[in-house]
């Protein structure tokens, strides 16, 4: 089954922690890399988020990124008590150093560090409300993101084989022409050489339009090309069904049916095989832009 490279998948989860959104996004690229956002509260799960998506891709450039919208009596900051008696009574102090009768007024002193504090949780409750809800919506951003892969892979796959149909014809309408040609080519031989060496012995002109004749021949004999332009072919479109990830084996294959098309095109000088070769380098070219976004 071919899989693209390119897709998009978003999941959203509520808890008692909050609102948690996981959106993962992925272009085409030789290697796989991956790129993860987290929130300052779940840098630790970076590893875990790395993990999940080596399980699910094995080529692309992959960006991950997390969102936290925290419940507020989860976030609600305690005020710590000692902390601001402790800044009152330093200044209380300072003013009555200085001969100042006025009174501090605790309300700008909040803003000082260490006045509120974010209430510690507990390792129990990251590991079974936070941790899991991070896997499961990392999993389910993960589902949609493939099931997009998936669906692109399978516009690809039509659009390819179509195309492969196209080059079969070409590798059919090239050995029928080239045969053609041959025959045509041997006949022109024949009468050239034969005005050549009018003069010539019976025997000795014979003699030297048969090896004219097995040189021509041999030169213009396609059929190697042909069927290994054919196997190429065959091997290509049974590698779109294979449940491996099939994009490098089909980046080689192309190249094998380029050199095959090379080799056709000078081999044979007749016109009509010449340019039935480059349709069908055209063909290819459209193909290779295809694989390009295959897993």
């Amino acid at each position: 089954m071919v899989t693209s490279m390119t897709g998009f998948g978003r999941a959203t989860e509520k808890c008692s922690a909050g609102n948690f959104v996981a959106e993962i996004s992925s272009v085409n690229h030789r290697f796989l890399e991956i790129s993860v956002r987290l929130p300052k509260d779940l840098l630790s799960y970076e590893a875990l988020v790395q993990q999940k998506i080596r399980e699910r891709a094995r080529r692309g450039k992959v960006q991950v990124r997390f969102e936290v919208s925290w419940a507020p009596e989860f976030r609600l900051q305690e005020l710590r008590e000692e902390v601001l008696e402790s800044y009152l009574k330093r200044l209380d102090d300072f003013y009555r150093k200085h001969g100042r009768a006025e009174r501090v007024d605790p309300a700008v002193l909040l803003t000082l560090p260490g006045v509120f504090e974010a209430p510690a949780q507990d390792e129990e409750f990251w590991r079974d409300e936070v941790g899991k809800r991070v896997e499961s919506v990392l999993e389910k951003a993960a589902d949609n993101w493939i099931g997009m892969r998936a669906q692109e892979g399978n516009h690809l796959e039509r659009s390819i084989l179509g195309l492969l149909d196209e080059l079969e014809g070409y590798s059919a309408e090239i050995a029928r022409a080239a045969e053609a040609a041959k025959g045509e080519a041997v006949e022109n031989l024949r009468k050239r050489v034969l005005e050549v060496m009018a003069l010539s012995e019976e025997a000795v002109r014979e003699q030297r339009l048969a090896q004219e004749i097995v040189l021509l021949s041999d030169r213009w004999d396609v059929s190697e090309e042909v069927i290994r332009l054919n196997s190429h072919l065959q091997k290509f479109r049974e590698s779109l069904g294979s449940p491996e990830a099939v994009g490098r084996k089909l980046d080689f294959l192309a190249q094998e049916i380029h050199r095959e098309l090379n080799t056709l095109d000078s081999k044979v000088s007749a016109a009509n095989v010449r340019w039935i070769a480059v349709e069908g380098r055209t063909t290819l070219e459209k193909i290779r832009e295809q694989i390009q976004n295959i897993e």
